[in-house]
């Protein structure tokens, strides 16, 4: 067996093993559904929620995607900025950190409050809680360039921005990439967190409207859509990687 399909047929015989000892158990001890549903009746429950599913589905995957890309507008450039300059760096990096370390599970009823329920709102605690990897990753890149070839561009009269144009930032793409990779798989936190704290659509409303009924196998049939919707998102991101930027990818990287 070639290495490639070992590391597809190894998860996935793993998972049918998990998903087949879940629902024996779920069966054997009689659990409730409303403590522990069995695969089988989380299946059933998101074939009875039908389009529901899906058109709540759509709403949570256009908040991830719409704030992922705000925050990579605001992230990249602010990575850019914080590495090429020590006095932006001084000014602004200790109160980018301060808005990251704030829970948003603790802001995101004052953001509700103070610019409302739609789509703004909640696209605000996305961003919040996702531009912040991708700021670091692209700061870690771009000051971790090799300074001989910093020092090649210097020494044949390339300018500041030259430099940074030239050298810095296509150094600092893997890590970008890197960043993402982290930033798709929270922006699906913030989405749900918005939709927790005040949303009428979207798989965290849901959740929250099924779990109010003790209708757990519905809310468990959301959240397995979201993690699917998150491994989707993550796969696609690197998908982006290899297409895109093919010579910033490391030879470890392109094996995995």
């Amino acid at each position: 067996m070639s290495a490639g399909l070992r590391r597809i047929l190894l998860p996935a015989a793993a998972f049918v093993l998990f998903l087949g000892a879940w629902e024996a158990a779920a069966r054997l001890f009689a659990i409730p559904a409303f403590l522990l549903p069995s695969p089988s009746a989380i299946f059933l429950a998101g074939q009875k929620l039908g389009w529901a599913l899906a058109t709540n589905a759509l709403a949570t995957l256009t908040t991830i995607l719409l704030g992922f890309g705000l925050a990579i507008v605001i992230g990249i450039p602010l990575g850019v900025l914080v590495s090429a300059s020590p006095l932006a760096a001084e000014a602004i990096y200790p109160l980018l950190v301060f808005t990251h370390a704030i829970p948003i599970i603790a802001i995101a009823p004052v953001i509700i409050v103070v610019f409302g329920t739609d789509l703004g709102a909640r696209l605000i605690i996305v961003v919040l809680i996702t531009f912040f990897p991708i700021m670091v990753a692209t700061a870690s890149g771009m000051l971790n360039a090799p300074k001989d070839m910093i020092e090649l561009a210097q020494a044949t009269g390339a300018t500041r921005f030259g430099e940074i144009w030239t050298v810095r930032i296509p150094h600092a793409v893997s890590f970008i990439f890197g960043g993402l990779r982290i930033a798709i798989t929270v922006a699906v936190v913030g989405a749900i967190v918005s939709e927790f704290v005040s949303s009428e659509e979207g798989l965290g409303y849901l959740v929250v409207s099924a779990t109010t009924r003790f209708d757990v196998p519905m809310a468990m049939a959301a959240v397995v859509v979201l993690a699917f919707i998150s491994v989707v998102l993550y796969q696609l991101v690197g998908v982006a990687h290899r297409m895109l930027f093919p010579w910033s990818i490391r030879s470890s990287e392109a094996d995995a």
